[in-house]
């Protein structure tokens, strides 16, 4: 009996020791490639925007691909680009995130590159596979709340975007500032909203309708929109009897932008109009024309012709993809060029030590400079991080920074349908 104790012991005693050299040889090992994993919306109304993701993320990884790729152990090993497409839909960003961890033995996820509800969906699997994972242009705030009350349980999970809070407060501060410019001048106080039914548009306004709120603004209205829906006849019908003095929109769906500010002309609605997101899309000002001008928005962070600094990308992007850049390109090179100063940073693909270069970023790129804020693993926003100015569409549908006043290039200019 005493034997056989003995035996089983030096058995187990066996077993730990060479589960534990096969596990530091998988951790120490050089791989053939390194895999980078993304799930967004290829298809779909948001495939413009997804397809401008992917194309930035392909093209920081050619660039560090003609330096040699990342050095791993004294090697030089190759990164590779999957990306399956969700088609914006929750339970496919689960299904494709779970295909490249599982099937495709991805070494770092981003997911969702694109939308808050997909990334609401995807990003608990970072915990359960034990992968780093960081989504791409998410601002939900719901997502880093979630970080935040178990961090954690996040450990791996990283916000590749600034939270929500930052669209509301440019909204209310840049509507405030004109107001104390004495370039508008609100009747009654009175705001509306019409956003789509998603994360992404109930969060980029619930800080702007507290600041409002806390400003004795009275909320007349709230209507909300599926993703890509066309048709505002009646949700404008309403809003013109009940004479709002401001209207705030947030659509991810240029073809929704686009319909809006046609019927809003139609409807000749008497409201200061700022709009959320789909005026950065080239293709809304191809469409709506004229019905664009005016119109104040946010956040304008790419545009090479006022933003020197970008003119460099814009030109490399346009030779490697044969058309211009746009926002969604350069947060796509940004976000992957975080990614993989991470991974660089930690000469290894080892998910813990992935993950302690992400908590220690500090990157410039195209759009601003990333680093995360610790509390709830969000890039920070700000003058000094990520900015988000606000612009109006001018003359010839060019747009200009109107706020903050230090980086503005034009002053605010009434809007032509309150004249």
């Amino acid at each position: 009996m005493k034997n056989k104790t003995i035996l089983l012991v030096l058995i187990l005693i066996f077993v730990i020791i060479i589960y534990g050299c096969s596990g530091d040889k998988e951790k120490n090992e050089t791989p053939d490639t390194i895999k980078i994993g993304a799930t967004g919306p290829l298809s779909g109304p948001s495939a413009n925007s997804g397809i401008a993701l992917k194309n930035g993320m392909e093209m920081a990884i050619e660039e560090w691909n003609d330096e040699g790729g990342i050095e791993i152990n004294e090697s030089e090993v190759p990164i590779e680009l999957i990306h399956e497409d969700n088609q914006a839909e929750p339970s496919e960003a689960v299904s494709t995130a779970e295909k490249l961890i599982d099937q495709d033995d991805v070494d770092f996820l981003i997911g969702d590159t694109f939308g808050s509800s997909q990334t609401m969906a995807v990003m608990d699997l970072a915990e359960q596979y034990e992968i780093p994972i960081m989504s791409g242009e998410p601002v939900s705030s719901a997502i880093s709340e979630k970080i935040e009350e178990d961090i954690d349980q996040y450990k791996y999970f990283w916000k590749g975007n600034f939270s929500s809070e930052g669209y509301g407060e440019s909204a209310y501060e840049t509507i405030n500032t004109i107001i104390d410019d004495g370039d508008f001048e609100p009747k009654d106080k009175k705001i509306a909203y019409i956003v789509e039914d998603t994360d992404y548009g109930h969060s980029n306004v619930a800080e702007a309708q507290k600041l409002f709120e806390e400003d004795d603004w009275e909320e007349i209205a709230f209507e909300t929109v599926d993703l890509d829906y066309t048709d505002f006849y009646s949700q404008l019908t309403k809003l013109k009897d009940l004479d709002p003095d401001v209207l705030i929109t947030v659509f991810t769906s240029v073809s929704s932008g686009v319909s809006l500010v046609k019927q809003f002309d139609e409807i000749d609605l008497d409201a200061m109009h700022y709009a959320i997101y789909y005026p950065l899309r080239p293709e809304f000002y191809e469409q709506a024309k004229e019905n664009s001008e005016g119109l104040i928005w946010e956040p304008l962070s790419y545009d090479p012709e006022l933003i020197e600094e970008q003119q460099e990308f814009d030109n490399d992007y346009e030779e490697l993809f044969d058309e211009k850049g746009d926002s969604d390109a350069a947060q796509g090179y940004d976000y992957m060029n975080n990614v993989l100063t991470a991974i660089s940073e930690a000469g290894s693909t080892d998910a813990d030590e992935i993950v302690e270069q992400m908590e220690s970023l500090s990157n410039d790129g195209v759009i601003g400079h990333y680093e995360f804020d610790e509390n709830n693993h969000t890039i920070k926003y700000g003058p000094d991080y990520v900015p988000v100015p606000s612009a109006q569409v001018q003359e010839d549908e060019t747009n200009e920074i109107i706020w903050p006043e230090n980086t503005s290039t034009e002053k605010y200019k009434t809007q032509p349908w309150l004249k």
